[in-house]
């Protein structure tokens, strides 16, 4: 019965009511000719039923049979509730600019989903595939997958495979990459030195391959040799190896800092908001542009799936900042200048063990001074690559 109701609704229907004549006679003849009457009932001598439209058309001739006056009493249903707006073109044009906004964003691209990238950033992805003309907004006919497929194969020898999938309004990019595994091969067993990489003094030499180019207890600088790659044979002759190890060297460090009694700080103040609709990649600003310090930007994009579409709403912060002069305390200088200087030794200790250190302080009228000197023990050890070509037939040189 709710369905019959629904169907009734959308397709209209009218309320009447009949006088004189004889009811009975008119319900049998509307039966006989198919019309289809419901919902009739008789009070104060009058007979009130519902019809079709289409009914309603051919109710006439069976009411003048059956001596009967019809009158309308209430037109029901969707075909009378629009009627009203059939003649305003607005309407109409709204429709049809709806209809066709509609099969734009359908044909074009909504989000894009990257799979397999390991070396390569989504971002980079992402501006490769821009560049071949797959981006939010971009129309799904104008995207050749085969021809951009082949493209980024001859131009990008580190990408194996990189296939464009389009379901609807969503596009996946998966990508294999090429592996880095006979390169590193290669250079495994390409000849090279270790070089020291700080200045200090040799306490330990580990030489696993090659020979040892200095001694402990002496003293380099950043960049000498501390295993030499090329390596003397007991016959005379050279060989060209892969040098490996390593040193421990005993290194000077410093690390200060210098606070004065008077900083300079900045003070934010917002000035105002300007929001813009962001649709496929077009950005919309619904306001005017401040001059300011500093924009904060905020997006705040549609989700579906976990799936971020290219629709939602940019916020624009304009920020003024201004600059004063703040008096520290000697405990907040104190404590600003030592969080300065051991982020500074935090730095030069990475990698390192302490053997010793020291800590001085200096205060003047302006400013507060802490310097940190320490002796570390730090494992070093740079592979330094070098070529070896054909001088003649006879041997080899490198350099």
């Amino acid at each position: 019965m709710f369905f019959i109701r629904i169907f009734r609704f959308l397709t209209g229907y009218i309320v009447f009511t009949g006088k004189n004549g004889f009811p009975e006679r008119f319900l049998n003849l509307c039966a006989l000719n198919g019309i289809n009457v419901w919902d009739a009932k008789a009070f104060n001598g009058q007979l009130e039923a519902k019809t079709n439209i289409s009914g309603f058309r051919n109710i006439q001739e069976c009411a003048k049979k059956s001596g009967m006056i019809i009158r309308i009493t209430n037109e029901c249903g969707m075909p009378f509730i629009i009627r009203p707006y059939l003649n305003r073109k607005g309407i109409a044009a709204g429709i049809l600019i709806s209809a066709i906004i509609t099969a734009i964003l359908s044909s074009a691209v909504w989000t894009i989903q990257v799979n397999g990238n390991i070396r390569y950033t989504t971002g980079q992805i992402l501006e490769l595939a821009e560049y071949y003309g797959i981006y939010p907004g971009a129309f799904r006919n104008k995207i050749d997958q085969k021809a951009i497929r082949e493209n980024i194969k001859a131009t990008h020898d580190s990408i194996s495979w990189f296939s464009v999938n389009i379901d609807g309004s969503a596009v996946s990019i998966d990508v294999i990459e090429l592996t880095d595994d006979r390169s590193k091969d290669s250079a495994k067993n390409s000849p090279c030195n270790i070089v020291s990489g700080v200045d200090g003094e040799i306490l330990k030499l580990d030489v696993y391959t090659g020979d040892a180019a200095t001694s402990v207890g002496s003293a380099i600088t950043k960049g000498n040799l501390l295993i030499s790659g090329v390596k003397e044979k007991p016959d005379g002759s050279t060989e060209f190896v892969h040098a490996k190890g390593s040193a421990i060297i005993r290194t000077r460090k410093t690390a200060t800092a210098t606070v004065p009694d008077t900083i300079e700080i900045s003070q934010s103040e917002l000035i105002k908001k300007r929001y813009s609709i962001c649709l496929l990649g077009i950005t919309i600003p619904l306001g005017k542009t401040e001059v300011c310090d500093k924009i904060s930007t905020k997006e705040s994009m549609l989700m579906y799936n976990n799936i971020t579409l290219p629709v939602g709403i940019i916020t624009d912060s304009y920020i003024s900042t201004s600059k004063n002069q703040l008096n520290l305390t000697d405990n907040r200088q104190m404590l600003l200048c030592a969080y300065s200087v051991f982020r500074n030794e935090a730095t030069i200790m990475h990698n390192a063990e302490t053997e010793s250190k020291n800590v001085t302080l200096t205060k003047s009228d302006k400013s507060l001074n802490i310097t940190i000197s320490c002796i570390n023990h730090e494992t070093s050890g740079i592979e330094s690559y070098f070529v070896v070509e054909n001088k003649n037939n006879t041997g080899k040189h490198a350099q």
